[in-house]
């Protein structure tokens, strides 16, 4: 799975730009690790969408195994979409302004997942299928665990506490 440099840049400005002062060191740190790990997370959904559309006859063996995947990461997605949050609020004059960024974000999630998708669509079907195949091996396999895949991001990351809700 290739990410495409310019929208996997703007996902990282967005979630880097208007960072406050205080964090103005590390922002580029922690908004970059932000942005692999929550990348990596779209890129499998991209793929699932790709290979759904592709097969539809796997849709059901896909969604089984990214749930499987999904259950097990459950803590660190809530923890990856709190700290986004945590990042637009803080870019957010006001909560009109965090509604409306927050929409706009959504918006460029939207976008780079369909775009990784439609590229994985445009490439030709021969051995599309067997990735397909992969792609479910890989969720359900030891190697999706994304707590040590992204180990030093999230070392990053978690140099900043989330506020306690």
């Amino acid at each position: 799975m290739r990410v495409d440099g310019m929208r996997a840049g703007l996902l990282c400005a967005a979630l880097v730009t208007g960072w406050p002062a205080t964090a103005a060191e590390s922002a580029g740190d922690y908004g970059g690790s932000l942005s692999r790990v929550y990348l990596a997370h779209q890129r499998l959904l991209a793929v699932r969408d790709a290979c759904d559309r592709a097969f539809p006859a796997q849709a059901k063996a896909n969604e089984k195994a990214y749930a499987a995947w999904r259950a097990r990461h459950k803590a660190l997605l809530a923890e990856l979409d709190a700290r986004v949050a945590m990042m637009i609020r803080g870019s957010s004059k006001d909560e009109k302004d965090y509604m409306r960024n927050i929409g706009k974000y959504e918006g460029t999630i939207l976008e780079y997942r369909n775009g990784e998708r439609d590229d994985l669509l445009a490439q030709p079907r021969d051995g599309m299928e067997q990735g397909c195949a992969d792609y479910r091996s890989y969720l359900t396999g030891s190697g999706s665990d994304f707590t040590k895949e992204y180990a030093d991001e999230l070392r990053e990351l978690r140099k900043r506490k989330l506020p306690q809700e």
